[in-house]
Order: C-alpha cells, then sequence, then structure tokens
C-alpha cells in the first residue's frame, strides 16, 4: 500500500505541471479524480487552503437593490424623453399629405421677437455713408471747450459712424448653422393649413390688380404661383428647395396682403409663418442654381422680400445671380420659347415680364449701392414699346441712366455740359411720370369706393411720388445752376427737395393711421428712404448750413422726427430716425453759432469742422459756356458730392435697426 502511494505520488509529482493543471477536481475530500483512480487524494489538500467562499447572498442582495434604483431611473428618462418626443410631434409640421388632412392642428405661438427678426439690421446705402462721414472728417472735429451739446453731438456722430463702418463680425444676414433642406424642406418647417390656403388663394383671384398683388404676379402669374403651391401640398413627387421658395415667398405676400386690406387678424400667424420659411429657404439655397424660369423667379421673390426689410446687399447678390440666369436663358434676347414645369412652352410673355421684374430691382439697387448694373440696355435685343410699359420699368430705365450718364466714374468725367443736356432730357421724363401719378392719385380720390378696389392705392402712389421727387433731386443735382449757389445746387433742385421732404410727411401721416400691418413703417423706410437714393434731405441740409436757413431746419427736424419709431425700446443709435437727428442737431448748433445764439465759451470751430463738407461755389452756366477750362469736367464738386452722399446712405444701409 505504501509503495503503491510512493509510487503514485511519485507518478503525481512526476506528472507534467499542465496536465496537473488538467485534472477536473471538483474540490471535494477525497476529489472524485482519486476515487474513480482509487489513489490517495493529494488535491483535496489543495482545496482546503482556498480562501473562504464570500457572503454573495447579502451583496447580491444590495447589488439587487441598486439595480432596481438604476431601473426606475431609467424609466423615469424615457418617460421625460417620450413626453419631449411627443411635444416636438405636436409642434412639428407633418408632411405635405398630413397637413391637408389636419387642417385645424395647432399652429406655433409667434411671439414679438418673431416679427421683428426681419428690422433687426438695415442696409444703408453708400451716398448716407458718404454724407456722414464728410461731416466728420472734413477738418479736425474736436470738441475741448465746447459746451455739452456740441461735445454730445460730436461725440455721438464720431460713435455712430464708428459703428456703422464697422459692423459686427455677426453680421446682418450671415446664414447659421441650419440642416441641409431635404427634399425642397426642412425638417421641422411648418405650413399653414391647405383650407387657409384654398381661400386665400381664392380670394387674391379677383385682386391681382392689387399694387402688391400686381408686383409679385409680374414675376410670375397667379396661376402659376398656385399650382406650385398644389405641387407642394399634394406633393406626389418630391417638390424642390425653389419650389419651396416660390411657394412661401407668394404666400408670404397674399397673406400680407389679406392682413392689410381686411384688417383681420387671422392669418397673421400664417403670414409670419411662411414670411420665416422663406428666409430659412433662401439661406440655404445652394451657390449654384440650375439655369431655369423657376429658378429666376424664386430669385427675384426673395430679393423683393430683402429690400421690404432694408437689406439691400443682400438683394443685390439674389438679383445678381437673377440676372445672370437670365442671360443664360437669353431672355435678353430673341430666342425660341423654353419649355415650364410641366413639359409645355413657357409664354414668352411670361418669360418677358420675369425679365423686367429682374431689370426693375438691379436698375434700382444699382444707383442705390453705386455699382454697375448687371443688365445693360444696349444688351437688350428683343423689341418692346417703351411707353407701353408699367411704370416701375420706366422708372428704372430712368434709374439706369441716371447712374450710367451722370453717376458713374464714366458719366462723372464727361464735360459738364453734356452731362448737364443729358440731365435735363432725364428730369424732363422723370416730370412727366410724376404727372401720371398725380393724375392716377386724383382718380382714385374721386372714385367711389368698391370692395374690389385697392384700398391703399392712395397710399402706394404717395410713396410713389416721394421716390419720384427724391429721384428727380438726384437729377437736377447733376445740373449746373445759373448762377452762383452756396450749397452747389440749383435753386429748382433746392425746391423738389423741399417739395420731396413735403410729400413725405403727408405720406408718413397716412401710414401712421394704418395699422392693420406693423412692418408698414419699415417698408416705406425701406423702399423710399433707402431704396432711392434720398437726396432730398442732404441737398437740403446743406443749404440750411449755408445759409442759415430756419425755415429749412425746421423742415429737417420734422423730417427726423417722422422716422421715430413708436416703440421707444426699437429706437437704437443707428436707426435713421436717430442720424438725421444728430444731423439736425449739429446744423442747428453751426446755424446758432454763426447768429451768437450760443454761449461765448464754445468751441465754434468744432461746429464749423464737423458741418464743412467741401462743396465750393457753383459757377454759372454762363461762366461753364465762355470757356471756363477749370469747370470743363467736374468743376463744381459733383463728384466729390456724390461720394459724400453715397457714404452717408451707406451707414445708413449698414445697421440701421440694430
Amino acid at each position: 500500500m505504501e509503495s503503491r502511494g510512493i509510487e503514485s505520488d511519485k507518478r503525481t509529482r512526476s506528472r507534467p505541471a499542465i496536465a496537473r493543471r488538467s485534472i477536473g477536481c471538483d474540490r471535494g475530500s477525497p476529489c472524485s479524480h482519486c476515487v474513480v483512480a482509487k489513489v490517495n487524494c493529494t488535491h483535496s489538500a489543495v482545496a482546503f487552503n482556498t480562501s473562504t467562499p464570500k457572503q454573495r447572498v447579502l451583496i447580491s442582495a444590495q447589488y439587487e437593490k441598486k439595480i432596481d434604483d438604476i431601473a426606475k431611473g431609467i424609466d423615469g428618462i424615457k418617460l421625460i424623453l417620450q413626453n419631449l418626443d411627443s411635444a416636438q410631434i405636436s409642434k412639428s409640421a407633418p408632411n405635405a399629405v398630413t397637413e391637408n388632412n389636419r387642417e385645424t392642428s395647432a399652429q406655433p405661438s409667434i411671439t414679438r421677437d418673431t416679427i421683428a427678426t426681419n428690422v433687426s439690421s438695415f442696409d444703408h446705402s453708400a451716398h448716407v455713408i458718404d454724407l456722414l462721414k464728410s461731416v466728420l472728417e472734413d477738418g479736425t472735429v474736436t470738441s475741448d471747450g465746447s459746451s455739452p451739446e456740441t461735445s454730445e453731438v460730436v461725440s455721438s456722430l464720431t460713435d455712430l459712424t464708428r459703428t456703422l463702418e464697422d459692423p459686427s463680425p455677426g453680421g446682418n444676414h450671415s446664414s447659421r448653422g441650419r440642416n441641409v433642406v431635404k427634399e425642397g424642406r426642412n425638417e421641422d418647417s411648418q405650413m399653414p393649413p391647405v383650407k387657409d390656403v384654398l381661400e386665400v388663394l381664392r380670394w387674391v383671384r379677383s385682386r391681382e390688380h392689387f399694387f402688391r398683388i400686381s408686383r409679385i404676379s409680374r414675376v410670375l402669374p397667379a396661376e402659376y404661383f398656385a399650382e406650385v403651391c398644389r405641387k407642394m401640398y399634394f406633393a406626389i413627387d418630391k417638390y424642390t428647395e425653389i419650389d419651396f421658395v416660390l411657394a412661401n415667398g407668394y404666400l408670404t405676400y397674399i397673406f400680407a396682403e389679406h392682413l392689410i386690406t381686411t384688417g383681420l387678424d387671422d392669418y397673421r400667424e400664417h403670414w409670419l409663418m411662411c414670411r420665416k420659411n422663406l428666409h430659412d429657404a433662401v439661406a440655404k439655397l445652394p451657390l449654384l442654381l440650375p439655369a431655369s424660369m423657376d429658378a429666376v423667379a424664386a430669385l427675384t421673390v426673395a430679393a423683393y422680400d430683402a429690400m421690404e426689410n432694408a437689406k439691400a446687399t443682400v438683394a443685390w447678390s439674389l438679383i445678381s445671380s437673377a440676372a445672370s440666369l437670365c442671360q443664360t436663358l437669353g431672355y435678353h434676347r430673341p430666342s425660341p420659347r423654353r419649355r415650364a414645369r410641366d413639359g409645355s412652352f413657357a409664354s414668352t410673355d411670361m418669360q418677358e415680364s420675369l425679365f423686367w421684374s429682374v431689370y426693375s430691382l438691379d436698375k434700382g439697387l444699382s444707383l442705390q449701392l453705386d455699382r454697375p448694373p448687371n443688365i445693360r440696355d444696349v444688351d437688350i435685343s428683343f423689341s418692346f414699346d417703351p411707353d407701353s410699359q408699367p411704370r416701375s420699368i420706366r422708372l428704372a430705365r430712368i434709374q439706369g441712366k441716371a447712374y450710367g450718364q451722370l453717376y458713374s466714374p464714366q458719366g462723372l468725367s464727361r464735360p459738364v455740359l453734356e452731362r448737364g443736356h443729358d440731365a435735363e432730357v432725364l428730369a424732363t421724363q422723370l416730370r412727366e411720370m410724376i404727372r401720371d401719378v398725380h393724375v392716377d392719385m386724383e382718380n382714385a380720390n374721386n372714385r367711389d369706393p368698391d370692395e374690389n378696389e385697392d384700398p391703399l392705392r392712395v397710399l402706394y402712389l404717395q410713396c410713389h411720388l416721394v421716390c419720384h421727387t427724391s429721384l428727380l433731386t438726384l437729377i437736377l443735382r447733376a445740373i449746373p445752376s445759373a448762377g452762383s449757389s452756396p450749397s452747389g445746387a440749383s435753386d429748382e433742385c433746392v425746391a423738389v427737395a423741399r417739395l420731396a421732404l413735403e410729400i413725405h410727411h403727408q405720406c408718413m401721416t397716412s401710414i401712421r393711421n394704418c395699422k392693420s400691418d406693423p412692418q408698414i413703417v419699415n417698408k416705406y423706410i425701406s423702399w423710399a428712404i433707402l431704396n432711392m437714393p434720398f437726396v432730398s434731405f442732404s441737398v437740403l441740409f446743406l443749404h440750411a448750413v449755408r445759409t442759415t436757413d430756419d425755415a429749412d431746419l425746421a423742415v429737417l427736424d420734422r423730417f427726423a422726427r417722422s422716422l421715430q419709431p413708436e416703440d421707444q425700446a426699437s429706437d437704437c443709435s443707428t436707426h435713421p430716425h436717430r442720424i438725421y437727428e444728430l444731423l439736425c442737431r449739429a446744423a442747428r448748433l453751426q446755424i446758432e453759432s454763426k447768429t451768437g445764439g450760443l454761449d461765448g465759451s464754445m468751441n465754434q470751430h468744432s461746429l464749423e469742422s464737423l458741418l464743412d463738407i467741401d462743396v465750393p461755389d457753383t459757377p454759372s452756366l454762363e461762366t461753364i459756356r465762355h470757356g471756363n477750362e477749370s469747370f470743363e469736367t467736374d468743376g463744381f464738386g459733383l463728384g466729390d458730392w456724390y461720394r459724400e452722399q453715397q457714404h452717408f446712405l451707406g451707414l445708413l444701409n449698414e445697421n440701421a435697426f440694430q
């Protein structure tokens, strides 16, 4: 027995370690392996040396309690997420077909902050920037020893100029990070119920002659826009980003027009919703668009909206792209008809109407921003009757000629008499248009009220008069005066400037009485004051300072007060009201200093340098005709004056309402 045990022990110790480890010991005593082998158990000794089993029962109970707590917490998180998802689903727009079946779904809550988004910044033309800078930079501006009011005016103008010349990096119109448009619409975009859309589309059929509706209908016919809306709401096929822009742009216009003309707030949220969709969709349009009629129309609609929101630089980018596509498609020359979206041939009249809409915006923005137009008159080769064109197109042709013949670099280098002759021709054409507007106003006032008539027609005609007389002031400024003029402008030019400010006052009185559209004041300022270089103020401003005319200064003060917003919180430092108010205060201080109405301790030099705009005495027309070569091209400072005005307007166009 012992010998067998010894031999067995030897065999065990001589067995390789890996073999020993391969024995399936159950840690019994003796272990099952040794029992089967009928040998002395040597493995149980190892088993006895193992550590005592841990109290897993008690610990497992603690673990289970912790697991239960974690499970409860996860269930709570899931419940919160489910509530959030349901809330988002109730607010987010369903797809087009689902929206049609849920016409009574709750509309989103649109606050005043949403309304104010489109007036957060205004682009001001270069005319305003030049004037405001020249007021400050001509001479050494110092307020040392000045009265407190003089120091405040000088400091405010300096700070304002610095602010407007160096806008915030955020920019007025930088596209914020958004999701890429998928299948023509944003994932969280909302659309008005189809029932309301159908109702307003039927409402607009009998009102296509309304001013704003007729303007958008010249881009594309109302029936064409209705077809785009039908395609988007009943989206059997996928619609594109262009379709989304066209539909929301058109709905924005007609919902706004319904709101203004009826005075009902039923569709106010629909208007704001479509306007937000339009802005978001335009910000996500690709840089390069396919050359198509729809793409040109979408860019034009977006440019009109940008102009109404005083975003002239954005409108210029959009209309420049539209003009490029027009030329690619050959809209500016005789060409075969092209196919429309449904495969049929688009009407030539439709193409020409769209082209003239692009042309009108291009010419107006060119004059406002002091940039060469994208479409030149010499490149238009298809036949048309200028006399039968709408007034807006005839006005655009005059704007284009005013820039090209009078105020472009080439125009300013022309001889004075030649340029003055062209200015007289343009002024004659513009006077005829002004007479036509007066006739239309008289007819509108004498007509019996009709529910199908545009209730704001007279107001829009007044706005036209403001724009036309301001443009006439700019044209007359290029004509040399018959005698010497302290301000460099002829007597007729100064008189027309006064008339423009008077018409503006009447127009603002009518606009203030229109309570149905909260944005109508800003729209008017954008179109009449910023879009058309409003040189009437600057012409009368220089005349009042040079001649110390208190009556003209009172007219300027009234103009500045008329721009004051009803909401005092929105009267920020760069608001047009603030800019013109500061200029009026500076002019009054200068006039009072000349007449001895100010305290002698005031430093008059600071005011003189503040308002010492370099406008040399204008030679008479006879002096020019008798061969004074010094005035052969630009002797009476027209180029310097125009650049100063462009800079001043540019300041207004940067951040006027920030």
